[in-house]
């Protein structure tokens, strides 16, 4: 992820960036910082995440900057709780903030990386990673399938439910392309392997002959 010095600049204002994720999920609803993170990982979590390290300090920035208003609550027996809620201020800036174009991205990809110098390690190994992603891939699509139907059951009548399906079913293009390119890729690693082997053994064959 970026951080926000790294972001891109349009217009005076930086593209997406953990504050502009906090006023996002604020316009949910007021929420203190453990509410905050526990909706991220629950709504947005496939696609973009936030540390607790990342969610105070700017919860803090943009309380100072009137963006954000914090009131205490007091528990009885428990630690007091601080619930934070989005200003009008903030809603502007988020706006503004939706405004702006979606910055492109290159992604980390340690799977990529991995396969990309595979044949430096036997092709098992390749096999296993890849075949170990396709199962997560699977996994993924089980469990978009199932925030698509609660979305629809549950959530039908929310103004906002039509915006959160089309980021469930760009997570389930995502993970059914992610699939086939698995399985694709598992087939040409088992090619790999037989011809690997087929070598081996012919090589064993001409060894013994020339004994």
């Amino acid at each position: 992820m970026k951080s926000e010095k790294e972001t891109e600049r349009v217009g005076g204002r930086t593209g997406t960036a953990t504050p502009d994720a906090l006023l996002g999920i604020l316009s949910m609803s007021p929420m203190s910082g453990y509410t905050i993170r526990s909706v991220i990982e629950q709504s947005i979590g496939n696609f973009w995440s936030e540390s607790f390290g990342q969610i105070y300090p700017s919860l803090k920035r943009l309380t100072a900057e009137g963006m954000v208003e914090k009131k205490t609550e007091r528990q009885k027996g428990r630690p007091d709780r601080n619930v934070y809620s989005l200003t009008e201020k903030g809603r502007e800036r988020l706006r503004e903030w939706l405004m702006i174009p979606a910055a492109p991205t290159v992604p980390r990809n340690d799977l990529l990386l991995k396969l990309f110098f595979g044949r430096h390690v036997p092709v098992r190994v390749s096999r296993e990673n890849v075949a170990e992603f396709v199962a997560g891939q699977e996994a993924a699509l089980k469990l978009y399938s199932g925030i698509r139907k609660e979305l629809e059951r549950e959530r039908s009548d929310d103004s906002q439910a039509p915006f959160w399906l089309m980021t469930v079913s760009y997570g389930r293009h995502f993970s059914e392309a992610m699939v086939k390119w698995g399985r694709e890729t598992l087939k040409e690693l088992d090619a790999i392997e037989s011809g690997t082997q087929r070598k081996a053994a012919r090589r064993r064959a001409s060894e013994k002959l020339k004994r």
